[in-house]
């Protein structure tokens, strides 16, 4: 069954679903509404009829029952919940593979014109590779990936440990749509994670304090006792008194107890969700994934510490509630038990709780990568080579463009010379060419499977200078702003780093005689280094170098045709220099000429 397929599937039986639980919250609504006017029946006659037991029996009927069905409306909600989430997810998913079109997240902020590639490989933005890939729900699992895109793999071992995974995960849809699905719904902010790390970063200043962990328990036993004094003697004074001295307590305290409180405070839908997500990772069936299971060890501990928290910062959120903040909290000091517990909390998991917020987020990774994976079932696992360097690409095309459309082709450096010289005419594919090669030499760094039939690779750093800005706001012109990028890039071989190096039409900013020297000397430059590349151009003479640097230097172009007055492209990659030109034409096709 094919990607589509599965996923129209899919739409149907969520569909389906949805309505069914529609139907489900519907009736327990209704079964609500009817047993609370059965507890207000039972109160009105229960006082009417002279306190008669059968009354008081429909009362506590109705309030358990009240009680049962609103815990059940409320897992029902969230089972609808669910269920939107993931049919907007599988919906997003069939518009993706059949039109190409990415409806996700796509990772606008993480745009950087400075970074060694990414801008050149539109790798965010929309319509990006991060677009594509991207199925994280929460926002520490979004930087995480971007993360991963940003800085990929550079050993071979944790490439082939991560395609290891990958492999795993494809195939397991239900666990991977789970898992995007509750992420999305943990609607995690900004401030949630660094108002949690801030919390466990904050000193002890209850659970060490002998005095507090002795006054919660004694002081509601005062209470009680004065109530029953109350009761058998009618002095009330003692009652008064413990209460106003609770209250000092708790004012004393508040500074101390508003700080924790204004960190954890609404934090148990998030905390709930991580929860789930742990409990869903913990479960998962990764036997054949080392880096799986690793995750899953930490999991495993994982999902009912932060179940607890969960509880507790509800619990805590409880204050808020005049009858808790005021009743409860004058008879048995509650803002002093719940700081208590959550300290007690603190102090046993503080150590591992980044960790287990670090599962989630790299689980999200690797689930957007397997998802990129089962979409594109055509594709191919790259082999990354550990000595010296190669890329080999047979039947390589972009990996965004739709199969329908996309040209393959293939292309190698390394094996028998180093620079792959490219020229050939304007929009004649040089540049697509380009961008498919580093587009899936990134994917294969990040371990995942890229857009050829084989691919072959070392691990290197992409490096690439094909869209130059110049920047008023920092004084750059484009000239300048193209030779900072290109001294960016020795700087970096220099260290000895492995470098694949992508360049379009380098030094436009001066004449074409100082443009062709410039570009010459650089090109014989890079010989120097570790590294190697591809530059697409329209200098023919740069093709010269192949026979000043035999085995080292190859040219390539791609040609477009005039027949009948209309322009032809194939888009097809060839050896040699390009000898057809066809700029002069279009002016003339576009009357600019």
């Amino acid at each position: 069954m094919t990607p589509a397929n599965t996923y129209q599937q899919r739409i149907g039986q969520f569909q389906e679903a949805i309505r069914k639980e529609k139907r489900l919250t519907s009736s327990l609504s209704w079964a609500r509404l009817i047993s609370f006017f059965a507890i207000v029946t039972g109160i009105v006659f229960f006082i009417r009829s002279g306190w008669q037991l059968p009354w008081l029996a429909l009362i506590v009927a109705g309030i358990v029952a009240f009680g049962a069905l609103l815990m059940a409306y409320s897992k029902a909600l969230q089972k609808l919940q669910l269920f939107k989430a993931m049919l907007e997810l599988n919906e997003k998913e069939l518009l993706l593979v059949t039109t190409g079109q990415a409806a996700f997240w796509d990772g606008n902020e993480f745009v950087d014109d400075r970074h060694n590639y990414s801008s050149d490989l539109d790798v965010f933005g929309p319509s990006s590779i991060f677009q594509h890939i991207n199925r994280t729900g929460t926002l520490s699992g979004r930087h995480k990936l971007a993360g991963a895109l940003r800085n990929p793999m550079e050993q071979i071992t944790e490439i082939l440990a991560t395609q290891e995974a990958l492999q795993v995960l494809t195939p397991e849809l239900e666990f991977r749509q789970l898992l995007t699905a509750n992420a999305t719904l943990a609607k995690e902010e900004e401030s949630d994670r660094r108002e949690i790390t801030a919390w466990l970063d904050m000193p002890f200043h209850f659970l060490h304090r002998r005095f507090i962990n002795i006054i919660v328990y004694l002081s509601p036993l005062l209470v009680v006792g004065a109530i029953v004094l109350n009761v058998l003697t009618g002095h009330y004074y003692p009652l008064i008194i413990m209460i106003m001295l609770n209250w000092v307590l708790l004012g004393v305290s508040q500074k101390e107890i508003m700080a924790q409180y204004g960190l954890i405070s609404h934090k148990e839908r998030i905390l709930d969700k991580f929860s789930v997500l742990l409990h869903l990772i913990k479960s998962g069936a990764f036997k054949k994934s080392k880096l799986l299971q690793e995750q899953q060890d930490i999991a495993k501990e994982a999902d009912v510490a932060l179940k607890h928290l969960s509880k507790i910062s509800g619990a805590f959120d409880q204050r808020l509630n005049v009858l808790v903040g005021v009743a409860l909290n004058s008879v048995i000091l509650y803002d002093l038990h719940c700081i208590l517990r959550l300290e007690r909390w603190k102090k046993e998991h503080k150590q591992r709780i980044n960790g287990w917020f670090e599962v989630v987020s790299q689980l999200e990774v690797w689930n957007s990568l397997a998802t990129f994976a089962f979409n594109h079932p055509e594709f191919s696992w790259p082999e990354p080579q550990g000595e010296g360097k190669i890329l080999e690409a047979t039947a390589l095309g972009h990996p965004l463009i739709p199969a329908a459309e996309c040209v393959r082709n293939d292309g190698s450096a390394g094996r028998n010379d180093s620079f792959l010289i490219i020229t050939g005419s304007n929009m004649s594919g040089k540049s697509t060419f380009l961008r498919s090669v580093g587009a899936n030499l990134l994917l294969a760094t990040c371990g995942a499977p890229v857009c050829a039939s084989r691919f072959i690779f070392s691990p290197m750093r992409i490096m690439t200078s094909m869209r130059i800005k110049d920047s008023i706001a920092s004084h750059t012109s484009y000239f300048q702003a193209e030779l900072l990028r290109l001294q960016h890039i020795i700087r970096e071989l220099k260290t000895g780093t492995r470098v694949f190096i992508l360049l379009d039409e380098i030094l436009k900013g001066t004449n074409s005689e100082d443009k062709l020297s410039g570009s010459r000397s650089l090109i014989e430059h890079f010989l120097q280094y570790n590294c190697l590349g591809m530059i697409a151009t329209h200098d023919l003479e740069l093709g010269q170098l192949e026979e000043a640097h035999p085995g080292k230097i190859r040219n390539y172009c791609f040609e477009s045709t005039i027949q009948d007055n209309h322009l032809f492209f194939d888009y097809s990659i060839r050896e040699g220099i390009a000898r057809n030109k066809n700029a002069t034409f279009l002016m003339k096709q576009m009357e600019i000429i």
